[in-house]
Parts: structure tokens; C-alpha cells; sequence
């Protein structure tokens, strides 16, 4: 009996080791599928699928052929897993993208025309957004864009920073203070655009 104690205190030990050193893992190297899916809260959900969105559903491409609201979209991509406990390993962002393009049944969804759907480069996620949004959604968000980025742009450099590093960064740059021209300025930026300006070695880039 003892014995068993100690191998699911030794097990339980392993895997918390396990979960704090993913925490510090760069997005490209995280596995962000149904089961970290599941592991996440609403808001994390929810950021997620905004920063996938801001890289993936651009205007010229039509990449987006289904239209449906945030809420819907995160009990969506939900529903899937749950009734397909074998493509639980499966990308959320290859479901993501199967639902915006139609090839998963979704209730409230409805057909995006041409010239519709997402006709803001980026959506409307700017510093006035990131100002207004919480932590989880913040990290959710730079998990999502890099996720897609590193897959999308191929030929860029990677988005190789640890997901909260890319949040302290962009608060920063988002809060530099002083000469409210500037704030305003950087305010009306889309985050996407000042993402890749980040490197390892100095932080951020100069515009």
C-alpha cells in the first residue's frame, strides 16, 4: 500500500514538472490541440480564436466562407472534440479553419458572400482592444496569431517567444506614456503589425 502511495505521489510530482515546463514553451513547440483545448479557460478559448482569426481569415484570400459569433464559435470547436474523442490530438486550428470554411455543421452559423466577412486587415484588434481585454484573453490571442503565423508565413521569421513574454511586450508597447501623439499613434495599430517587430534580442524593433 505504501508502495502505491509513493508511486502516485512520484507520478503526480512528474506531472506537475511536466505542465510548469510547458508553460514556458515558445507557441511553435506547444501541441495546442483538443486536450489543451479542453484544459483552457473560456476567455483563453475565446483570445485564441481571435488571434488564429486575425492572422488566417484575411479579406483578399476568402478564406472565410462561415459567419458565427464568438460564443458560438468556442462551444463549437468544443462540440468537435467531445464527439470525436479520436481527433482529440487534432490542431484547433485545422478545426477552426474547417468550420469557417464550411466542412463542419455548425447550429447559428450562416454563409459569408463575397466582399463579406472580415474586410478589416486584422480584424478590429488593435491597442484599443488589447487595452480592453483581460489576461487569459491576451494570452490567448498571441497563442492563436503565432500558432497560425508559424504556419501561414513560412518564409518570415518565427514567432519564437514564450507567449507571455509577447504579452508583457505588447502591454508595453501599448502603454509607452508621455506624449499622448505617440499612445495614440501606437493605439491605432493592429497587433499583428507589431508582433513580428519583436525579436530575442532586443525586445522590439524600432518602427
Amino acid at each position: 500500500m505504501q508502495g502505491s502511495v509513493g508511486f502516485l505521489k512520484s507520478t503526480v510530482v512528474a506531472i506537475a514538472i511536466v505542465l510548469s515546463l510547458s508553460l514556458e514553451l515558445p507557441a511553435q513547440s506547444k501541441s495546442y490541440d483538443g486536450v489543451w483545448w479542453q484544459l483552457r479557460t473560456s476567455p483563453e478559448q475565446e483570445g485564441f480564436i481571435f488571434g488564429y482569426g486575425a492572422c488566417y481569415a484575411s479579406a483578399p484570400d476568402q478564406k472565410v466562407r462561415v459567419s458565427i459569433d464568438d460564443a458560438n464559435m468556442r462551444i463549437a470547436v468544443g462540440v468537435f472534440y467531445q464527439a470525436h474523442q479520436s481527433q482529440r490530438t487534432r490542431p484547433v486550428g485545422h478545426v477552426l479553419q474547417d468550420i469557417w470554411a464550411g466542412h463542419v455543421s455548425v447550429p447559428y452559423a450562416s454563409h459569408v458572400l463575397p466582399g463579406e466577412g472580415w474586410r478589416e486587415r486584422h480584424g478590429y484588434f488593435d491597442g484599443l482592444w488589447w487595452k480592453g481585454s483581460n489576461h487569459p484573453e491576451q494570452v490567448g490571442f498571441v497563442e492563436g496569431y503565432a500558432t497560425c503565423y508559424n504556419s501561414e508565413h513560412r518564409k518570415a521569421k518565427l514567432l519564437s517567444l514564450e507567449p507571455e513574454k509577447y504579452v508583457w511586450l505588447l502591454s508595453i508597447w501599448y502603454s509607452p506614456g508621455g506624449d499622448e501623439s505617440v499612445s495614440a499613434e501606437r493605439q491605432a495599430e493592429k497587433i499583428a503589425d507589431v508582433l513580428p517587430r519583436f525579436s530575442e534580442q532586443n525586445g522590439l524593433a524600432s518602427k
